[in-house]
């Protein structure tokens, strides 16, 4: 999947978790803000990437020890940003956002026709018994499926301040 994409799911849920939290104004836009970002993290592998573009040093040394669509399309990575979060004690709206952010970004790249090493180390892809071309399409048409979905969470809840 493209990066709009990544980012347009991760908004979404981050939108989702927002309301769900019920939160104010200030920790929802962090929680949106966290989910969004961490959607575009696993691609730090990739450094043409948005993310691989702004932290090219390490995007360089991480695509050069694992390869693209590995590690950091694992779980294993999930699980240590997960134990990494708890160390720290994140609030858990924060850790929540942050990893369902990540494994959007998982689950989508298993849409694609060449997957993800989700048991990483394990070298096996993953995918989803229905994949489809990368900016093709039906990504072009998720991304906008999500923008328009996230519009209406977010057209609601400002409709409710008013009512």
């Amino acid at each position: 999947m493209t990066g709009k994409t990544h980012l347009a799911c991760g908004i979404f849920i981050g939108s989702s978790l927002s309301i769900y939290y019920a939160e104010d104004v200030f920790t929802s836009f962090t929680i949106v803000s966290l989910c969004g970002v961490s959607s575009l993290v696993p691609d730090i592998c990739h450094f043409k990437s948005r993310i691989g573009k702004k932290l090219f040093p390490i995007s360089f040394i991480i695509r050069m020890i694992f390869g693209h669509r590995t590690f950091t399309h694992s779980l294993l990575f999930l699980f240590l940003i997960f134990w990494g979060l708890n160390a720290i004690n994140a609030p858990e709206p924060y850790l929540v956002s942050i990893l369902s952010g990540m494994l959007s970004h998982i689950v989508l790249d298993m849409l694609t026709p060449r997957g993800v090493k989700l048991f990483y180390p394990i070298n096996a892809s993953i995918k989803l018994p229905f994949v489809f071309k990368t900016g093709g399409a039906v990504d072009l048409s998720l991304s906008s499926t999500f923008t328009i979905v996230t519009i209406i969470l977010w057209w609601k809840d400002i409709y409710r301040l008013f009512i």
